[in-house]
């Protein structure tokens, strides 16, 4: 296929690191930049494949390392010492046992990053819809530990669209009311679908288009404008194409591949 198609590497999978920013993602990245010089809570939701982690990656490592460090957690968390133990061993903490000890462990290091690495910390934790309620709790009160009257830690909430009604509900009004930003990632839409694809095909080496217009109008109705579905959807595609030594992926080739996962 690489070959076929004189491509670098494939376009459509995990190694293209550069993403493409679409107007959600560059709106996104005002606001992401905005809420890391107010502090407090954010929350990021999106359906599956919609980019979220990929967003907040692509975000984080573009900061600048001399002001800001931070913190990922992706696992999903039902107790809070878990929770605790896990955020102490990410810090680069040899956790303590008993949770007093190992809360005022974690808020300690927090202070030192601020106070003497004078770096503001960031806390990503994604897959938060699975969070017990005790560590979504925790998680809120995070957001008391005060330095010289001042919050510096900033916390990023990932999430599928459930998490959003989740804390619709009466029992998460605390932490709702420490949400300063919101924000839900739908995907692309229609007419960057074209600039997408050939976004990741250049950075692949391919300069040329592959897709036609009509394939890349089915990629979008099919996938409805989700990243990870318009990925696979593409590689099979380019696959299936060099395979029958065809130059151009047109709309026929895409409704085989969609005729067959309609059908697994």
């Amino acid at each position: 296929m690489k070959a076929f198609f004189g491509l670098t590497h494939f376009p459509f999978k995990k190694d293209i690191d550069k993403i493409f920013v679409s107007r959600q993602l560059g709106y996104l990245q005002k606001r992401c930049a905005h809420f890391l010089e107010t502090q407090g809570i954010a929350l990021l939701t999106g359906e599956i494949g919609s980019g979220k982690t990929t967003f907040m990656r692509h975000f984080l490592d573009a900061l600048n390392q001399n002001t800001y460090k931070f913190f990922y957690l992706a696992q999903t968390f039902r107790s809070v010492q878990s929770f605790f133990r896990t955020l102490a061993a990410t810090l680069g903490l040899k956790p303590k046992y008993l949770i007093d000890d190992l809360t005022a462990q974690i808020k300690t290091e927090l202070a030192d990053i601020y106070r003497k690495q004078k770096l503001q910390p960031i806390l990503v934790i994604d897959e938060t819809q699975n969070m017990s309620d005790t560590v979504l709790e925790e998680i809120r009160l995070l957001t008391n530990f005060k330095m010289d009257s001042k919050n510096y830690l900033s916390i990023f909430l990932l999430g599928h669209p459930v998490l959003k009604v989740r804390l619709k509900l009466s029992p998460y009004a605390a932490i709702k009311q420490r949400i300063s930003f919101c924000y839900h990632l739908t995907g692309l839409e229609q007419d960057e679908i074209e600039p997408y694809l050939a976004h990741r095909l250049k950075l692949a080496g391919r300069s040329k288009a592959i897709f036609t217009g009509e394939a890349g109008t089915l990629l979008f109705n099919y996938s409805k404008g989700l990243p990870r579905v318009i990925n696979a959807l593409a590689h099979e595609a380019l696959y299936r194409a060099a395979e029958q030594e065809k130059t151009l992926v047109d709309e026929k080739l895409i409704e085989s591949i969609v005729l067959d996962l309609e059908n697994l």
